[in-house]
């Protein structure tokens, strides 16, 4: 077996370029054991793969040089393990963040195809919901839309809200009166939120879970038929809780849009 092998033999053995061994002796971490004083030839004994292995497998898990650097110093499994114990939970970190992105995407695709396998036929149907998050503003009777989505977007902009986890699901809670008139009368617009925050906001509050009559509408439109409601509420309690979710299926213009009108059964 050869006592010396070339940079170049190095590298090539151990799958790394020049560069990068050149790189580890000017930072510290990995010296040739001869250097030519006549030409300049760095030469690597046998004993140092290992090493230069090492190096790989630890930038592999993430360390970084430096890093590595600190632990082969130490030449110790004691000095190796907090750095490991470091690397899985921002490993961990990083797949939670994948898992909770891979949430909101499978999250939005279902919002962008609801509507779209809703049976057109039924007029009226009922759905069990689950509790909802929101953050909401209240509307005045001369609101613009505009009035509310800058109020809203204001709110959205304060210190201790902006961490929430948001999801583009737009809506307006509506007045009983209105509903039965066919108008438009919110009393709230809100977005939805992942989950109960942490600390208390007067701008939170929850869409209880329940059952929930519903019906599609463009409700900006003002034109649903009140006739079959009045019929199903005729012998029973008119609803108190009313939520408009907007449903987009254009990306530019909103007007038009879709909503589903959720009406919470008592």
């Amino acid at each position: 077996m050869k006592k010396y092998y070339t940079i170049g033999e190095t590298a090539k053995l151990l799958g790394v370029t020049t560069q990068t061994l050149r790189h580890y002796e000017k930072i510290g971490i990995l010296e040739p054991t001869h250097t030519s004083v006549e030409t300049g030839y760095r030469y690597y004994e046998f004993n140092q793969f290992h090493i230069i292995d090492r190096i790989k497998y630890l930038q592999y898990l993430g360390l970084s040089l430096s890093e590595i650097g600190v632990i082969m110093k130490k030449g110790t499994v004691d000095g190796l393990l907090p750095a490991l114990e470091q690397q899985w939970q921002q490993a961990n970190q990083a797949l939670e963040a994948i898992r909770a992105r891979i949430k909101d995407i499978e999250w939005y695709i279902d919002y962008f195809t609801y509507l779209s396998k809703m049976d057109v036929a039924k007029v009226l149907y009922r759905m069990h919901m689950e509790t909802r998050h929101l953050i909401y503003v209240p509307c005045y009777e001369h609101d613009e839309l505009a009035d509310m989505e800058i109020r809203l977007a204001k709110t959205r902009s304060r210190a201790e809200l902006q961490p929430l986890s948001y999801r583009r699901q737009y809506g307006y809670e509506l007045t009983t009166a209105g509903l039965f008139q066919s108008k438009f009368e919110p009393k709230t617009y809100f977005i939805y939120i992942k989950n109960r925050p942490q600390f208390f906001t007067p701008y939170y509050k929850e869409l209880p879970a329940g059952e929930y009559l519903c019906f599609r509408t463009k409700l900006l439109q003002e034109k649903w038929d009140t006739t079959i409601l009045k019929k199903y509420f005729d012998s029973l309690p008119k609803p108190s809780t009313i939520v408009a979710l907007e449903f987009e299926d254009n990306l530019v213009e909103y007007m038009n849009a879709d909503y589903e009108v959720q009406m919470l059964l008592q």
